[in-house]
């Protein structure tokens, strides 16, 4: 079974109602991103964090996988589709997609603040000052900030390089060492670019699907059955 690799952003989600920092009416506009996704304002102010990821995690709560999702899930019938993502919120697999790399975290667990090797799933969509690891250090959310190493980008190098097809959906492709998770794709394989509003300037072989994921998943699903005849 050939190989499908997506490299999912924040557009992946949007269609979903989970709010990003870049758009229109994002969250730049209410928070200063590094007030609130960096490990200094980790040590600055706790508590503001943890109120802004509960805020989020009631939000992804809240919402449900698009049908952009739903494909992605549907598309395991005829691939070995393995997904990259840089989105902290667990729509993914709610759809039914069962090989989920999440680069940047994820919203439905929390980590010890001085041993980022224990992990725990929430059961409660509510962090507070007090929650403590059992090495009895404050929880933080499992979230990877700026400023902090991303350490599941030495299990997503090995799945671009090993990709039949890769495909990178709804991301600005501005945000690294994800954005270069793209230059391990081989030589010879197809890319495909899934945004509506998509950058400029691009490789020749990227073929852009200009459509937001919903649309854009059902043509690349059309495209990889062209290619499979």
């Amino acid at each position: 079974m050939k190989r499908l690799v997506i490299l999912s952003g924040a557009g992946m989600s949007a269609e979903s109602g989970i709010r990003t920092f870049r758009d229109m009416n994002g969250l730049w506009e209410e928070y200063d991103v590094m007030e609130v996704a960096s490990i200094e304002a980790w040590y600055k102010n706790p508590e503001l964090l943890l109120r802004f990821y509960n805020d989020r995690r009631k939000q992804m709560i809240g919402s449900k996988p698009n049908h952009g999702h739903l494909l992605l899930a549907e598309l395991e019938k005829s691939f070995d589709v393995q997904i990259i993502t840089q989105n902290v919120d667990d729509l993914h697999e709610r759809a039914g997609s069962t090989k989920v790399l999440h680069l940047h975290g994820e919203l439905t667990k929390a980590r010890s603040s001085i041993d980022p090797a224990l992990i725990y799933t929430l059961t409660d969509p509510e962090m507070n000052m007090g929650d403590k690891c059992g090495k009895g250090s404050q929880l933080r959310p499992h979230i990877v900030w700026f400023g902090e190493e991303v350490p599941a980008m030495a299990e997503a190098v090995p799945i671009v390089e090993s990709a039949d097809y890769l495909c990178v959906i709804g991301t600005s492709l501005n945000v690294y060492p994800a954005a270069g998770l793209i230059n391990y794709a081989p030589s010879s394989i197809p890319l495909f670019l899934i945004d509506p509003n998509p950058p400029g300037a691009l490789p020749k072989r990227v073929q852009v699907i200009a459509k937001g994921a919903s649309e854009g998943v059902a043509d690349l699903m059309n495209r990889l059955n062209e290619l499979r005849k």
